[in-house]
């Protein structure tokens, strides 16, 4: 399997004052957008600015759902994944569709707020988004887009909504403090059924996933515990 590179960043607070995430991930992580050749690569270019901008959301009202942010994320950071799965999602009727060669397919899960792309095990691209509601009345969205090879590279963004300004803003997730272990692999999944967002480990000698869960308390994503799971 390949090693998922992964660009995180983290916002910092000092009482009142919010300030923008450092454009420069934690020296753990190797930086595939340096290299020169993928600098209009669009995933290269959310991972190197989403968390200096906020994005108004056009008619987003009190509870936008998820096409809708999606939506107002993607006219800002246009990637081809996240425009395939906006042409499905612009058919009201259309949930979910197999990829019967290479496996993964398309859902569009609205009442869930939940769209996901999974190319499979063919070498294009995916895409995860949900949306959790907050106990203030805002919303907590993330999203999620990766490259299955040239470059093999993924990040994710988690953003407050505001409905007073119709404004996704990007804020801290579980994302910035984990420590993953030297060589391993690792992914980060995002809720279609629950409220749970989960990192996995990929233990390849022991054969096994380590998987730590992370609970939503109604404002953020809180450690709530870890599992394993074997796998042939």
């Amino acid at each position: 399997m390949r090693t998922t590179i992964i660009l995180l960043f983290t916002l910092l607070f000092a009482g009142s004052q919010q300030t923008w995430a450092q454009l420069k991930p934690a020296k753990r992580y190797k930086t595939v957008y340096e290299t020169a050749s993928y600098e209009n690569d669009g995933m290269i270019k959310i991972g190197l600015g989403w968390a200096n901008k906020t994005i108004k959301v056009p008619n987003g009202g009190q509870a936008p759902g998820v096409v809708t942010l999606t939506k107002a994320f993607n006219s800002v950071w246009p990637t081809y994944v996240v425009d395939g799965i906006l042409k499905a999602a612009a058919n009201p009727n259309f949930k979910e569709a197999k990829d019967e060669e290479y496996g993964g397919g398309t859902i569009v899960d609205r009442p869930n707020g939940y769209l996901c792309e999974d190319a499979g095990g063919s070498d294009g691209e995916n895409m995860e988004a949900c949306v959790w509601k907050r106990d203030n009345g805002h919303r907590l969205f993330a999203i999620q887009v990766s490259s299955n090879c040239d470059p093999d590279f993924s990040v994710i963004c988690f953003y407050d909504y505001d409905p007073a300004t119709q404004t996704l803003t990007p804020e801290s997730s579980p994302v910035d403090t984990y420590q993953p272990k030297e060589g391993r692999d690792y992914r980060f999944t995002l809720p279609r059924h629950g409220k749970d967002f989960i990192i996995t480990e990929m233990i390849h000698n022991d054969q096994v996933n380590l998987s730590s869960i992370y609970k939503f308390d109604g404002k953020k994503h809180v450690y709530s515990s870890q599992k394993s799971e074997h796998y042939d």
